[in-house]
């Protein structure tokens, strides 16, 4: 099951909810009232060989950017 974050526009509260992906929708947990879905983006973070450091404070976020089908980076010329 996915991981959706939601924004609450009634009390400004953000959560996550993990729930099936037919899913409808969410009530906030503060204010009980229909949150929306949020638009998240992905990060995975990877240690490069083992002589790399585990802190992963230092090193630079992915880029935030489109990509994938969705950004037409995956779909070739129409023909």
């Amino acid at each position: 099951m996915p991981l959706y974050e939601y924004h609450c526009q009634t009390c400004n509260h953000k959560f996550d909810k993990l729930q099936s992906m037919n899913s409808t929708g969410a009530d906030c947990p503060q204010c009980e009232q229909p949150a929306r879905r949020a638009i998240s983006v992905f990060a995975a973070v990877s240690r490069g060989d083992s002589s790399s450091s585990s802190d992963f404070s230092s090193m630079p976020m992915p880029p935030m950017g489109g990509g994938g089908c969705c950004g037409g980076g995956c779909c070739g010329p129409s023909h």
